[in-house]
């Protein structure tokens, strides 16, 4: 096993999976209502800060984009992660009625 191995049974992987969405759900909204609030900072506020308060509220709701973006990626590495537990779970257990039942052929 090496440092990045993570053992996890599918029913908690399903639980991160739910967690990581509602996250990416929330960073998205969070830079939409951002991102229009720098919006609205130059229609409340004439002079040279304007410009400056602008940026300021462009950088937030793109560094909260990109999160939101690194959040999808997570889920959908997390979906594919679960997708193989599930079928190695499936042919685990496939495999364990295989030999359950040689087992039993070569007792009878």
């Amino acid at each position: 096993m090496t440092e990045f191995d993570v053992n996890v049974s599918t029913d908690r992987l399903k639980e991160i999976e739910g967690i990581v969405a509602d996250a990416y759900d929330r960073m998205t909204q969070s830079a939409k209502t951002i991102g229009a609030q720098g919006e609205q900072v130059a229609l409340a506020y004439r002079g040279a800060g304007t410009a400056t308060a602008m940026d300021n509220y462009a950088n937030l709701a793109g560094a909260g984009s990109a999160l939101g973006e690194a959040l999808d990626g997570l889920k959908s590495d997390l979906n594919l992660t679960g997708e193989h537990g599930q079928e190695t779970d499936v042919q685990a257990q496939d495999a364990m009625r295989r030999a359950g039942s040689v087992s039993q052929g070569m007792e009878g």
